[in-house]
């Protein structure tokens, strides 16, 4: 009998639920006439109100159809919820285009950014294995990380079993010459199997072997693919050919193939993926027991097998029997670092915290949707109830509506696509100065599919929670209230405001990490150089040994050229120097001070650096007592030094260091102590530098050796534009000696500039973000507080009809907005508090929990929020009495 029961159950219930159909055909014409009634009330026309009544209810019919369909997830029904989706999407224009443009600028800003981070943190190095490939320095209390001494590198080579290959390298730019001006080339020289330890082969000819390494075996180089398209039209008979360079005959032994990345260097710093124009071989000169050099940087491959840890123990253990065969290489650890991570560096942290920052624009992107398509929801709630009258299950009813958000997030995510092909390209042009793998950075594959998934994800994240919630409608109150003037409900406000919230603190996290970055930008812009930046012409030149080889020579070439800049119209000074203030130049030398002793395993030490008398008065580098050096200071006069004011501080505290020695030979003999006859100001290494190092100039005139200086700065400083200079410090240099060339020709304010464009990067963006999120946050404000002053017009109305005073409503709606301003805000504060470690190191000068940033953005957020709700607070005013009542 149990079947016999069933089947008059289900007939029962088929029998209400017809009668039920009728029923609710009957309520939506009742309640579509009475809105087509409150439309014509407020000014519409009949035709107008007609179609704006049948838009809200929708088409009973086609609600009947769509209500029964089954859950599953069936081509047909999806294509069903599809078409059902675009066209609630193309009854609503301004919903949907105002939800997609939100979304689009915040996808397109994340797949930007994700565009970096896989060029720079995700893809691979263009080396076979190249995690395998470890760069090795030295470390002491003195140095954290320095180069390596040739004859150190030679014995880890000889006796190691953890790498591979070992091979080295050093820069040292070089002159092309003998067709047409010459040509100065971006050179390394390198040892053998470099490029082998690299992975790479010449596409013609070889590479250096062992013999290249030994003195006197003849000058080799091997040329890049792009010198050798561009001034050798691209011959492959040039290997075997003899070239001039540094006014000496070089024989081309090989050409490596396009693309040939150079790895990064520290010590006269080229970043990763600059153009390396030609290599030579690196020879081992002068006697193995001269370990007090360091100039030369290790790069490994590790045997399969083998760990960066594991090789690091053997390369100490290498070290000490190293210290116990040679003082000089006493107290250095040995470090061996990843390449991939020595390339990246702090990069790392500022692109994360850069991902960040814009996912956090993306979670108030997606809750301002939310709340959105809840007040949506709200307006449609009478479509949900008609639908579950019907027997739609709640599960169809949440599919049908993610079906929604998903094409909405689709929509914008493609936008946002687009718009990431154009913000890459403007990124590009924003990277600082040496920003790694700079080239490669551009939307790929991978870039659209993380689009695609972010797309996704978003859709769910913002689409579920509103439809969850109106799946949730009860469909005999939402039938029986009065179509227009339901609410969500109190649970729905409270949703509402928690999603404001969560808006208003990630906006607060965003502005607060704005505000430090805008501070450290800002000391680091306004700090005290050291020295004089603007209306100052610089420019790098290398004089050959086959023509400069001695002293005498150099000297004499500089003293001319500095007398013929400093003798053209509008020029104040000019001088030479071996480099130029925060171009990455941190040279050290150890020495002996007259009647000390440095402690046990460590030495007297500084930056060196050589300069001509006005070198230091074209840069605007104070003299703080003594002289500065004079064209008298020669070899044949007593040998004197110029050192800062960091170095006479540290080694003679509490003393006047004026008069005093130092010595860079033999202690015992006479002649190698210099005399101290200048202290001049403190110029940092760069700006972010927490102080500055200890340093010290000799003067050019008394230098006995050329080759620690192959390259050298010219500084002009003009009364005018110092650009105008440009033409006539190129006549000069070529008049004096056609053979050189002149490079590096720029204003020292640029080089000032790049110095700081990291910081200035970070912010920029960082910047941008917080501003983003500040103005969704405002807007989520304000569609809250002007939805909920929508749904109270006949409580204010009545309030205005009993004698509340206009000025007491917009009091009550400010207070409403100003709750969720402040729980937002405090939130914000207390999360920025906790990520404070996260911009230590990105910040300069300025603490991560700065009292002054925290407060001024925390008022901002607050002083927004109540200017974005003033509008609907100012309607809450203007409700008319006579509506409210008649509506109650």
């Amino acid at each position: 009998m149990g079947w016999l029961t069933s089947s008059f159950r289900r007939l029962e219930l088929l029998v209400r639920r017809d009668r039920f159909r009728s029923e609710l055909d009957e309520e939506m014409a009742f309640h579509r006439a009475q809105s087509e009634k409150d439309f014509v009330a407020e000014g519409m026309t009949p035709k107008a109100a007609r179609l704006a009544a049948a838009r809200q209810f929708g088409n009973t019919a086609r609600l009947k159809e769509h209500s029964h369909e089954a859950v599953g997830f069936r081509f047909e029904t999806v294509v069903q919820d599809l078409r059902y989706a675009a066209r609630q999407l193309w009854m609503n224009p301004g919903f949907t285009v105002v939800i997609t443009l939100t979304l689009a600028l915040s996808i397109g800003a994340n797949s930007a950014i994700f565009s970096v981070i896989d060029a720079v943190l995700l893809k691979s190095l263009p080396y076979p294995e190249a995690d395998r490939l470890m760069r090795l320095f030295l470390s002491n209390s003195s140095y954290p990380e320095f180069p390596l001494n040739p004859w150190d590198f030679h014995d880890f080579r000889e006796r190691n079993r953890s790498f591979e290959s070992l091979a080295a390298y050093t820069r040292a730019d070089m002159q092309l010459s003998g067709a047409g001006d010459p040509v100065r080339l971006n050179a390394f020289g390198v040892t053998a199997g470099y490029f082998h330890t690299l992975g790479l082969k010449p596409q013609l000819g070889q590479e250096f072997d062992a013999k290249n390494e030994v003195t006197g075996t003849g000058k080799q180089v091997i040329l890049s693919d792009r010198l050798w398209r561009s001034n050798f039209a691209a011959d492959p008979g040039v290997i075997g050919r003899k070239i001039t360079i540094n006014m000496q005959p070089y024989t081309v032994v090989g050409v490596m193939p396009p693309g040939t990345e150079h790895p990064g260097n520290n010590y006269h710093a080229v970043a990763f993926g600059s153009g390396v124009d030609l290599w030579w071989p690196f020879t081992f000169d002068g006697s193995r027991t001269d370990r007090g050099s360091h100039f030369i940087e290790g790069i490994g491959r590790l045997r399969p097998g083998v760990t960066a840890e594991q090789a690091k123990a053997e390369m100490n253990a290498i070290m000490t029997q190293l210290g116990r065969e040679n003082e000089d290489d006493q107290g250095w650890q040995v470090l061996v670092i990843p390449l991939y991570e020595e390339i990246v560096g702090t990069n790392r942290r500022m692109l994360l915290v850069l991902l960040g920052a814009v996912g956090m624009v993306l979670l108030i992107a997606c809750a301002n949707a939310a709340n959105l398509l809840l007040a949506r929801a709200a307006a449609r709630q009478r479509e949900v109830a008609v639908r579950l009258a019907l027997g739609a299950p709640r599960g169809r009813l949440i599919r049908q509506m993610l079906t929604e958000s998903l094409l909405i997030s689709l929509l914008g995510g493609t936008l946002g696509a687009l718009l990431a092909i154009e913000g890459v390209k403007v990124l590009v042009t924003l990277l600082p100065a040496g920003f790694p793998r700079a080239s490669e950075i551009h939307v790929n594959a991978l870039v659209f599919a993380f689009t695609l998934l972010i797309s996704v994800v978003t859709g769910v994240i913002f689409g579920l929670a509103p439809a969850l919630q109106a799946s949730r409608t009860d469909p005999r109150q939402g039938l029986h209230e009065g179509g227009r003037s339901a609410t969500g409900g109190a649970r729905q406000q409270r949703l509402r405001g928690v999603l404001v919230i969560a808006e208003v603190s990630l906006a607060c996290v965003l502005l607060i990490g704005a505000g430090l970055m805008l501070r450290s930008f800002l000391n680091l812009v306004h700090l005290n150089p050291g020295f004089q930046r603007e209306q100052v012409l610089t420019a790098t030149l290398s004089l050959p040994r086959a023509t400069y080889g001695t002293a005498e020579k150099n000297n004499a070439f500089i003293e001319q050229l500095d007398a013929r800049l400093a003798a053209l119209p509008g020029v104040q000074n000019a001088g030479t120097g071996t480099d130029l203030p925060w171009t990455g130049y941190d040279d050290n030398a150890g020495f002996a001070i007259e009647g000390k002793q440095p402690p046990p395993h460590e030495e007297f030490h500084g930056r060196y650096h050589a300069a001509m008398p006005d070198y230091f008065r074209a840069l605007g580098i104070p003299l703080i007592r003594g002289r500065f050096f004079t064209l008298g200071d020669t070899k044949d006069t007593r040998r004197v030094l110029i050192v800062n004011q960091a170095l006479a501080s540290r080694y003679w505290p509490g003393e006047d260091a004026l008069g005093k020695r130092i010595s860079f030979g033999n202690p015992h003999v006479e002649k190698d102590w210099l005399t101290i006859v200048g202290i001049v100001g403190d110029v940092k290494d760069k700006p972010s530098s927490a102080r500055a190092e200890p340093a010290f100039w000799w003067p050019f005139q008394q230098l006995p050796f050329v080759s620690m200086f192959p390259e050298m700065s010219l500084v002009v400083r003009s009364s005018a534009n110092p650009q105008l200079l440009t033409d006539s410090v190129r006549e000069q240099v070529k008049q004096l000696d056609p053979t050189l060339a002149l490079a590096d020709v720029r204003l020292m304010s640029e080089i000032a500039d790049q110095s700081v464009s990291t910081p200035r990067f970070a912010f920029l963006l960082v910047g941008l973000f917080a501003g983003l999120a500040i103005v969704l946050a405002a807007i989520g404000i304000y569609g809250v507080i002007s939805y909920s002053v929508s749904q109270r017009i006949p409580e204010f109305g009545l309030r205005l009809a009993l004698g509340a005073p206009p000025a007491g409503l917009m009091r009550l709606v400010l207070v409403q907005a100003g709750r969720l301003a402040i729980a937002g805000t405090l939130l914000g504060v207390v999360v920025a508090f906790a990520m404070a470690r996260v911009l230590q190191s990105l910040i300069y000068n300025v603490s991560a929990v700065d009292p002054l940033t925290f407060t001024a953005v925390g008022t901002m957020v607050l002083m927004v929020a109540l200017l974005a709700c003033y509008i609907p607070a100012r309607r809450a005013t203007k409700a008319n009495p006579m509506v409210a009542l008649r509506t109650e």
